[in-house]
Parts: structure tokens; sequence; C-alpha cells
């Protein structure tokens, strides 16, 4: 009978937890200079960001969330969320809810009634261009850069 090496798991516990550090960094550079890109590419008009948003439920989902003694929280959901901050009330417009693993990837958004999956630095940028290149999210982009 095999002996179980815990120095060995534990060394492979910290090189799995780097790994997920750099992936995870590697995503948030991503989205930071989508981020920055489109906020210059439209004269500053437009900010595109992570935030976490509460999901809709509906009046039954809300009462029975309610009615029970140490009542659930609101669901919450990540999404990229953009918004016109030249304007004098900046409306917030989600773009695709988001989601990642913790280990950093694979990252999903999820546009419409589509998910379209990332499992690297190219995909991710890819699929924000693809984003931003979609007849919808066009639409709802331009509308926020004529907000006064």
């Amino acid at each position: 009978m095999e002996m179980i090496n815990y120095k060995t798991a534990l060394r492979e516990g910290f090189e799995a937890a780097q790994k997920a550090d750099l992936a995870r960094r590697e995503v948030r550079n991503v989205l930071d200079k989508f981020k920055e890109d489109v906020l210059t590419g439209s004269e500053g008009k437009l900010l595109i960001e992570l935030k976490q948003l509460e999901a809709e439920e509906t009046a039954f989902q809300r009462l029975a969330r309610t009615s029970v003694v140490g009542a659930s929280p609101k669901k919450l959901y990540w999404a990229l969320v953009a918004t016109n901050p030249t304007a004098k009330e900046p409306s917030h417009k989600q773009l695709a809810r988001w989601r990642q693993a913790k280990e950093g990837y694979p990252c999903l958004l999820q546009l419409r009634d589509q998910e379209i999956q990332f499992e690297d630095r190219t995909a991710l940028e890819q699929g924000l261009a693809d984003l931003l290149r979609d007849p919808s999210t066009g639409e709802t982009l331009y509308n926020l850069m004529k907000q006064k």
C-alpha cells in the first residue's frame, strides 16, 4: 500500500493557487484594457465595467423568499454594464451576464439566449470584440452615447 505524500499535495495546492491567481489577473487586465479602449474610443461617453446586480424576481418568488423565517437574500449576479458617465442622469444598461471560474478560466458571457465560453486570453479578447460588434450591443451603446 502506497503512503500519501502530503508535502507533494501541499506543493501542488500552492502551484494551483499561483496559476489561478495569474489567470484571474490576466482576465482583470483584459477587462481593464477593454474598459479603457471603449472609454477613449467613445471620447469618454461609454464606460463598460463589471457590476454585481440583483436578479429580477416575480412577486411569487419575492413572497416565497421573504415569508420564511431567516429569509434568503436576493440572488446576485455579475454583468458587463455600460453607462454614459457624461450624461446628467446616467442610466446603466446590461450588455451581458458574466461568470468566471475561481481558477480564472473559463469565463462565460451570456448574451440573450446564447452562452459563450472563453478558455484563454485570446478567446476572451475576441469575445469582447465580438460583443462590441453585435448589432444589439451596438444599438444600446449608440443610444447611451446620445444621452445628454
